[in-house]
């Protein structure tokens, strides 16, 4: 018996740089303008402040999903992320977060449903198992400019 093939989703998110400060992230869509400028807040959300988002964005997706497939009253959510980087590595080294949830709920409830949207979160998933991310370059040359007349 043959297995099943594994189903798969697919995502894509261009990302064009606006200017020194700044790029835009573009997805069906959608834009989400990031800080490109390193060491600047005042930029914008910095890649690992975007990478900490998106993980967050991740679990409250399917805090939201499953608390309605649950039937479980939540009247608040949010989410504390914190991250610790190695300068010397520029990686993040620890990511720790706090979901703190306002609902007449019991506990146990609230803990299998916390449980639950880590184990169905794709950006959680990813962060967990880790995978190598791979690429290409591709140089545009811009056009010419006309020769210059010497005067």
């Amino acid at each position: 018996m043959r297995a099943k093939p594994e189903r798969t989703q697919r995502y894509a998110v261009s990302l064009r740089r606006e200017s020194e400060l700044h790029a835009v992230a573009e997805a069906h869509g959608h834009t989400l303008r990031l800080g490109v400028h390193r060491g600047d807040p005042e930029a914008g959300f910095n890649a690992a402040e975007t990478l900490m988002a998106a993980f967050g964005a991740c679990l409250m997706t399917n805090i939201n999903s499953l608390a309605e497939k649950m039937r479980l009253q939540i009247d608040d959510a949010r989410i504390e992320i914190r991250a610790g980087g190695s300068l010397r590595r520029t990686a993040l080294i620890a990511l720790e977060y706090e979901l703190v949830l306002t609902s007449p709920e019991p506990e146990e409830k609230l803990e299998k449903l916390h449980q639950q949207a880590v184990k169905w979160g794709t950006v959680a998933n990813t962060l967990s198992h880790g995978i190598t991310p791979r690429g290409t370059i591709r140089v545009e040359w811009p056009p010419f400019p006309p020769p210059r007349k010497d005067t």
